[in-house]
């Protein structure tokens, strides 16, 4: 999955993107407390004016009622057009980057993984002789 993820994002990269003004107006906290995930919804506006996104998704954080630079990237076959969020600036292009540093993280889990289980398999337990 994420080597799809990765090679979709690749294949959208020379696409447009516009950097804007995102205000927050509403925060969903599912489930409520401390340890909870929270959705910020608002306002997204272009610096030049020209694109206007209303009750869309952001991608990051904001306090209530703030603003932040954020990123949109419409258009391509996972664009923000369709999942309707913009990205604040450390997140404006992970879809370049996480999906393969997942992939090497996971393929560095399981190649570890793999050995040690053939070093188990390997190993032989010695006893001494006389039961001992």
């Amino acid at each position: 999955m994420l080597l799809v993820i990765g090679l979709i994002t690749f294949a959208d990269r020379d696409l447009p993107t516009y950097w804007g003004t995102f205000t927050e107006t509403s925060t969903t906290c599912d489930p409520p407390g401390p340890r909870s995930t929270c959705l910020s919804k608002g306002t997204w506006v272009s610096d030049d004016g020209s694109i206007v996104k209303d009750d869309i998704n952001l991608d990051g954080s904001v306090g209530q009622g703030e603003t932040v630079r954020a990123a949109y990237h419409p258009g391509g076959f996972m664009g923000d057009d369709v999942n309707n969020i913009v990205h604040v600036g450390i997140w404006a292009h992970a879809g370049l980057w996480m999906p393969w540093v997942m992939l090497a993280g996971f393929g560095a889990i399981t190649w570890t993984q793999y050995r040690d289980w053939g070093r188990a398999a390997a190993y032989t337990p010695r006893h001494r002789a006389g039961g001992s």
